[in-house]
Order: C-alpha cells, then structure tokens, then sequence
C-alpha cells in the first residue's frame, strides 16, 4: 500500500513538472519596441530598428523557450507622442517590457511614466544625468551609456591636441547640454562661447559664421543624426574643413552618416561606447551579419540596440520566462550575463553601464569608404558620475 501511494506521488510530481515545463515552453513574451522612427532623429531610430532585427535574427525570435510579440512604437523624437505611444504599450497593448527610445528629450518623458506603472525598461541610447542619479529607478535599466560617459576624455584630448579657444555648439535638448558640459571636463583653455540651436534647426550658416569670427581653433560639436549630416556639410562649404578642426562623439557621424557627409568628416575625432571596428567575436558576428543585411557598418544604434535585447535575452532565460517574478528578474538583468558586442560590460548600483570608451577618428578604407578607425581607449571599464547619487543599493 505504502509502495503503491508512493509511486502515485512521484507520479503525480512527474506530472507537475511536466505540465510546467510545458508551461514555460508556451510562454510569449509581449516587448514593446519604442524609437523616433520618423521625425527629425529618425536616423537613430531607423538604426536602433536594424540592431533589433539583427538580434532577433540571432535569437531566432525566441527568449530561449519563450516566444516574442513584439509591438512596435514611433516616438517621432517628440515628447508628446513618446508619452502617448508609451501610453498605449502600457495601457492597451499590456507589454510586458518596453525597449528602446531614441533621445534624450523622450526619456525626460518617458521613463517616469513607464517606471510609475512597474514595467520594466532597457535603454538603447544615451541616458540623462536625472534617471542615472537622484531619479534611479529599479524598473530603469540602460543599456547604452550615461550622456556624459560617451564624452569622457574628450576635454584632455583636444588640449593635448592644442585647442586653446574652444567652441561649443549642440542641439537644445538635455543631450546637448550634458555633452557640451562634458566636454569641458579637463579641458585646459578657453572656453570661447556655448550655444544652442532649436532641435529642428538644419541651418547652420549663421552659427557657423560666429565661430569663424569668434576666433575658436577648436569646436565641440553635438548633432545627431539628420542635424549632424546638415551641419558638417555647411561645415564644409564654409571652407572650415582643415582649418578648424571638429570633435564630438558618434552622434555626429558614423556610418548613418558617412554617405551623405562624405570626406568632410575625414580626421573627424570622435568617441563612442560602441563602433564597428571593436575586435571581438560577437561583434564580428553581429558586423558581419549586419553588413549583409543592410550593406554597410552598424552605427552605434544599432550595436546598443543588439546588447540591448541580448541583455534581455540573458534575463528572460535565467528566470524561464516568468518576467512576473520582478524580484529574480530585476536581478536576473542586473548581472548582465551575455557577451557584449563592445567588450567589457557590467551594471553599475545606478542599472548604467561600467564599460569602455574609446577615441576614434574617421578615416578612408582603399575602396573609398569611410570607417572609424580607434585611436585609444580613453576610460577604461569605468561608471559614469552621477552614480553616487543614485540611492539604489
């Protein structure tokens, strides 16, 4: 009898498991995908798109066991609409995590409401001084860099390289100001002037005749996208190209770019978190890969846009699905347990990343085409600043 009750219960517990693990097989996670894909950042958006799938691609459109829908948003760069599609994800769509955003301005906009409703964020791109620090958010994970972690460096190396007036010039939104700040960190002359365009502005012949009468022999320039295409150009036909040299960091060129700004952006020195040339073999996968798809390099975007989901591939995974534990998955994302396409990756206690940045210059392949070769790393596996603020543990 007691035999006989005994293999009914291992019986019993065999069939549990079973049904679980068939359960978890047939789990579907519901990701919402947000990006300026039109507008005036569409450019990064558009990019943030190709990483993504890139790495569905590689994933084979699954989490390990668990399926994917995904619901796809257009922020449209634009406060307003990121607040009413990221509405939608949560309210009507019930995602279970969103990715993405594309600029500064959106996340200002966005996170607060996303983390207000206890869903689950993961950051492609730059991150805003205010949600590393004081407003750090358990539900905020970002998979990019902090703004001023992707200028870092950037001040001691135009003074080494000799600027002794230096202009600074940028987009009117969070992202311009906390790079241009950034890039006064270490800088050793004069700062000549710090100016702000409006965000659609893609004229830039006055500004760039107050540089050239300010008597600057150095700019620091912050454009992304389809500004940063517009700027170097008139940059060029300025007839500043070689006379004044620009610096910035890859929002104001790479391979998004490299075709419509031609060789006005050649000797360009930019930094960057991510580029094409790091040498790995994720990143050589996912280059290759890319290339295939779409013809050329991946441009930053993309690349964070691809950790991104790795990243959350890698959580998903260890929690077999059931993104309802927050606790196992908060922590399950903060170990960061996938290989990065741009080398050393880990979380800081503010959910930014400690990684690299590296100098990079543009220069000309054989066959014409423009890449970023890299120069130096200049912060080695470091967090950003405003960490200390952050009051998460």
């Amino acid at each position: 009898m007691k035999r006989i009750l005994k293999t009914g219960l291992v019986s019993a517990t065999l069939l549990m498991l079973l049904g679980l693990n068939q359960v978890l097989a047939d789990t579907k996670l519901k990701v919402g995908f947000i990006s300026a894909q039109s507008g005036p950042l569409n450019v990064l958006g558009l990019e943030q798109k190709r990483g993504f799938e890139i790495a569905m691609d590689h994933l084979g459109g699954k989490f390990g066991q668990t399926s994917i829908e995904v619901v796809v948003a257009d922020s449209k760069g634009n406060p307003s609409a990121t607040v009413q599609e990221v509405s939608r994800l949560i309210d009507k769509e019930k995602v279970d995590v969103i990715v993405g955003l594309s600029a500064s301005n959106e996340l200002v906009a966005g996170v607060k409401p996303i983390v207000d409703a206890k869903v689950f964020f993961i950051g492609m791109n730059g991150g805003v001084a205010v949600n590393a620090g004081e407003q750090c958010s358990p539900y905020y994970f970002n998979a990019a860099f902090q703004n001023a972690q992707l200028t870092t460096g950037m001040g001691a190396f135009m003074s080494k390289q000799g600027v002794k007036k230096l202009y600074l010039i940028g987009a009117d939104f969070e992202a311009g100001y906390e790079h241009t700040d950034a890039a006064k960190t270490g800088y050793k002359g004069e700062i000549v002037a710090q100016q702000f365009t409006p965000l659609t502005q893609l004229d830039f012949a006055a500004d760039i005749a107050k540089i050239r009468a300010s008597g600057a022999d150095g700019v620091f320039a912050f454009y992304p996208g389809g500004l940063g295409i517009a700027f170097m150009r008139q940059w060029a036909q300025a007839g500043l190209v070689g006379k004044i040299p620009v610096f910035s960091n890859i929002a104001l060129t790479e391979p998004t770019a490299f075709q419509a700004q031609g060789k006005s952006v050649l000797g360009t020195y930019v930094s960057a978190t991510y580029f094409a040339g790091i040498d790995n073999p994720v990143n050589k996968r996912f280059v290759q890969d890319f290339k295939t798809k779409f013809g050329r390099d991946p441009a930053s975007y993309a690349g964070l846009a691809y950790d991104a989901m790795m990243l959350l591939d890698s959580a998903v995974k260890e929690v077999k699905g059931n993104v309802k534990d927050q606790t196992a998955f908060r922590a399950a994302l903060k170990k960061a347990n996938f290989q990065s396409v741009r080398g050393p990756f880990a979380f800081s206690t503010n959910n930014h990343p400690i990684e690299n940045t590296y100098l990079t210059v543009v220069d000309e392949r054989s066959d014409g085409t423009l890449y970023l070769k890299q120069v130096a790393i200049i912060a080695e596996k470091s967090p950003d600043d405003f960490v200390k603020k952050c009051p998460l543990k």
